[in-house]
């Protein structure tokens, strides 16, 4: 069974069961201090009403867990500046379409330029010009989420929009449920799947020998 069906017959009793015995442990270990609350919604506010000049290099350290450094990667440094120059050019294609773009639309914009291998950035962009409609998603809140739903095999990573709609989806449904606020609900979700991550045991010497 893949996500769509899984979530049509999710087992609500079961999650809420394991949601409530680790959702104390997990929802705590979620550092505000690397990612603070008011510049994120600041950075929401800013993206959703398409202004002219938004602080692409801070909300991009931000997701990329690099507040406050000065020190981050050159390639994301480098990404910082292609997508700056790319941000006139989006609000140019939303003033054609005026209200006619939807989430998906945003996020097939970016994701075509930006290509698939940062997904997860063109799905972050996505967020803070959709908030209330795209979620945050990563690989850890994605892992939770098929875990939660006892998915068969499921994809290591997200890929596409269907992850993203179906991540939407399951949150709208699991606040709901378990009566969580989708905010925090998604904080769990990243850190215990951060904390389901398989981890690679390193060989000894001798097994290098």
């Amino acid at each position: 069974m893949d996500v769509e069906e899984v979530l049509g017959s999710a087992d609500w009793p079961l999650i809420r069961v394991e949601v409530q015995s680790t959702y104390s442990e997990y929802f705590s270990q979620y550092s505000f201090t690397k990612y603070p609350a008011q510049e994120y919604h600041r950075f929401k506010q800013t993206f959703s009403a398409f202004k002219p000049d938004v602080e692409l290099d801070s909300a991009l350290l931000w997701k990329w867990g690099h507040w406050g450094k000065t020190n981050y990667p050159g390639k994301q440094g480098a990404l910082i500046t292609e997508i700056s120059a790319l941000w006139g050019e989006y609000l140019k294609w939303v003033g054609v379409l005026a209200d006619a773009h939807s989430p998906k639309d945003t996020f097939q914009w970016w994701n075509e330029r930006l290509g698939r291998l940062r997904y997860i950035t063109s799905a972050f962009l996505t967020h803070l010009i959709h908030p209330c409609d795209v979620p945050i998603i990563d690989q850890h809140n994605f892992r939770a989420m098929n875990h939660l739903l006892r998915v068969y095999l499921p994809k290591k990573k997200p890929s596409d929009w269907s992850d993203i709609a179906h991540l939407k989806r399951f949150l709208t449904e699991a606040t709901t449920k378990l009566q969580y606020s989708e905010s925090d609900f998604d904080k769990y979700l990243m850190m215990y799947g951060r904390a389901l991550k398989p981890h690679k045991t390193r060989k000894s010497s001798k097994e290098h020998a």
